[in-house]
């Protein structure tokens, strides 16, 4: 890729610096304030939704701003959503495909490095273990504050912080800032993301909806931030986004949550931009924008210049193309469920979405209820593969390698229901290759089914978890982390025999994970089979060397099989 590269700013900074040193007035370039909001639907704002007066403080600052009505997040996970954010890219080209599973590569350029080459102060308030340093995110930042992770825990702890929590510490930041310098400043609120634990004050607020509540809450936090923003530094020396990461289904296509579908109960995001100058404040835009225009927006409001060969275009002008077409994708049901791949492109016209079952949908199907493939009167598709095809053959980035995640990370993303966290890399088929394997559409009521079953087994309800966990694996033995929730489930029950055989399934598919080598290590110890015992507990040491119950595991087993 071709950047721009930004040591000029630095003796541009230099010659501001000695001007202001002989008196001179120092003009500094404006900062940026990048605000994204997990799992939260644009709905779910009073701004776009029912004015339940929810979201006070967001609605005053999207009367400031321009409000986008079509944006799109480019995948209905976190760590692809941002990574596109702060790099411009899609997850097809930066390579981060799914929560957990893979790093940013250091060929990258974020927009943070960006900031920071232009002598920027950079800081991030992370809000949630999905995004931690090891995916890469952290570059370029000065500052990159992350959940602390419980270490040894006894069981999978999910790793994230309240929205207070998070304000609390940007705005000690923000104290502490060199108001000489402009900076970047990226917080991220997990709040909406499930399990729900909202204060009762927001309850009641909410009317009991435990959802709308975490959305009131975070919108409380988001106030006291923005009024620290404006007293210290003023709107009018800010660029501000607020953007959602991706939705939320709440059942919507057989979807409880998000991840596996790419319906626009999880892609349509809220997004709005307060620019510096105010301009096209207080209007609502129907152009079709997606997350990945975040990154050369604040690039040129922030004066840091340009980057070519980009996916996103910047909003600043106002002159979106009308035949603009935004990339969508998830691949999680290809790497955990056994799916084909399933990516799309969305347009004015409509969205298409391309797997083994191809489907599309007209703009004004606002449910996505009639599949117009195969029907009579279907729009020409034809340019919809085009776009895709081009996409494909765009340069990527180089992979960023294996993850260096502490066990306690692992646990916790393990712990808010994504898979392999980290386990593994993946060659992955472009968007139209084909592959022998059913669509994510085909599957909505086995994944259900799943996604009630892993509910069931994180809340240690095992028996019906196995129940439900058999049954789905008998419509779709492709499916690796139902075995890997099966075996663990299985061996939780002191079912030795059974966990060993399900672990040794997903083992032969070639997928390796360690929280189900560790469990079939124990199974095996507990049947008395020392030997393939070592031997998974040795493959689960190779994919997370930094988990010290591993190598004790590893000490009891070669003592029980005693001198060679």
């Amino acid at each position: 890729m071709t950047s721009i590269r930004l040591s000029k700013h630095f003796a541009l900074a230099l010659l501001l610096g000695g001007l202001a040193a002989c008196g001179e007035p120092e003009e500094l370039p404006p900062s940026g304030v990048l605000i994204t909001l997990d799992t939260t639907n644009a709905a779910a704002l009073d701004v776009y939704g029912p004015d339940r007066g929810l979201t006070p403080h967001l609605s005053a600052l999207a009367a400031e701003s321009v409000v986008f009505e079509r944006a799109h997040t480019v995948a209905p996970m976190t760590l692809p959503s941002h990574a596109s954010m702060l790099t411009g890219l899609y997850p097809l080209r930066h390579g981060v495909r799914d929560n957990g599973l893979m790093r940013l590569s250091g060929e990258a350029r974020t927009l943070a490095e960006h900031a920071q080459d232009a002598g920027f102060e950079t800081a991030a308030f992370i809000a949630a273990v999905v995004l931690s340093s090891p995916y890469g995110l952290d570059q370029g930042f000065d500052v990159f504050d992350e959940p602390q992770v419980a270490v040894n825990s006894p069981v999978p702890t999910t790793s994230e912080r309240s929205s207070t929590a998070i304000t609390d510490a940007a705005l000690a930041w923000l104290e502490g800032r060199d108001p000489g310098r402009p900076f970047f400043l990226w917080v991220h609120y997990f709040d909406p993301h499930h399990p729900y634990e909202p204060q009762e004050e927001f309850v009641e607020k909410a009317k009991g909806n435990a959802y709308h509540a975490e959305v009131a809450a975070m919108d409380a936090d988001i106030g006291r931030l923005l009024g620290a923003l404006e007293a210290q530094v003023g709107y009018e020396e800010l660029m501000i986004a607020v953007v959602a990461d991706h939705g939320e289904s709440f059942g919507r296509h057989g979807e409880l949550t998000h991840s596996a579908f790419c319906y626009q109960a999880t892609i349509q995001v809220p997004f709005f931009l307060r620019f510096p100058d105010g301009r096209r404040g207080g209007t609502r835009t129907q152009e079709v924008v997606s997350v990945v225009d975040l990154f050369p927006t604040f690039l040129e409001e922030m004066q840091l210049g340009a980057e070519e060969g980009i996916d996103g275009v910047t909003l600043a002008s106002g002159t979106v193309a009308p035949d603009r077409g935004v990339y969508v994708e998830s691949y999680s049901g290809y790497l955990n469920y056994g799916w084909s791949q399933l990516a799309g492109w969305i347009d004015a016209n409509g969205k298409y979405l391309h797997s083994s079952k191809p489907e599309f949908y007209g703009s004004g199907d606002a449910e996505e209820k009639n599949n117009l493939m195969g029907s009579p009167g279907v729009a020409d598709v034809e340019p919809y593969l085009e776009s895709l095809e081009r996409l494909s053959r765009l340069p990527r980035l180089e992979p960023g390698g294996g993850l260096s995640l502490s066990a306690g990370q692992r646990a916790s993303l393990q712990a808010l229901g994504y898979a392999a966290a980290g386990d593994l890399e993946h060659e992955l088929p472009d968007p139209l290759d084909e592959v022998d394997r059913p669509a994510p559409a085909e599957r909505a009521a086995q994944y259900r089914k799943f996604t009630k079953a892993l509910g069931l087994a994180q809340a240690g309800r095992n028996l019906p978890a196995i129940k439900l966990l058999q049954e789905v694996l008998a419509e779709n033995p492709g499916n690796v982390y139902a075995l890997e929730v099966l075996g663990g489930a299985l061996l939780a029950e002191k079912r030795y025999d059974e966990s060993v055989e399900a672990l040794e399934a997903l083992a032969a598919t070639g997928s390796e994970r360690y929280w189900a080598r560790a469990c079939l290590g124990t199974a095996y110890e507990k049947l008395g089979k020392f030997e393939d015992a070592l031997l998974s507990f040795e493959v689960a040491k190779h994919l997370r060397p930094d988990e010290p119950t591993v190598q004790q595991a590893i000490e009891r087993v070669r003592a029980k099989l005693g001198p060679e």
